[in-house]
């Protein structure tokens, strides 16, 4: 194992400007897949250690949902003003969210009426 060294942020700034790099890829290299297998068990943050805890394992990637066990939610296309949405939209996360809830909140002071 490599050894830990201390460094203020400008140190760093300034071997990373000269090295361009940290890594000790020759000692990478060099690991074979024993070592690399040996390291990963050994490590106390590593809690994925066999196929049994992969396979209960649950991968998310950022900015991707998975299937929802009950969609609640139609999606749909709709036009709306630039105003509004940008309004919605400077709300932050949820903005679409909150569209719906002004929505409903319409439909319950305003209830429509339907034809046939």
């Amino acid at each position: 194992m490599g050894k830990i060294v201390r460094m203020t942020s400008e140190e760093l700034k300034k071997q990373l400007a000269e090295d361009g790099d940290m890594t000790d890829w020759d000692r990478v290299r060099n690991l074979t897949e024993e070592d690399v297998e040996r390291m990963a068990m050994e490590d106390p943050d590593n809690f994925l250690k066999t196929d049994k805890d992969w396979e209960r394992a649950i991968v998310q990637r950022r900015g991707i949902r998975g299937p929802q066990k009950a969609p609640t939610k139609k999606p749909l296309a709709i036009r709306l003003s630039p105003d509004v949405v940008e309004s919605f939209k400077s709300t932050g996360k949820g903005w679409q969210s909150r569209i719906d809830d002004a929505l409903r909140t319409y439909l319950k002071e305003h209830p429509l009426k339907h034809v046939r």
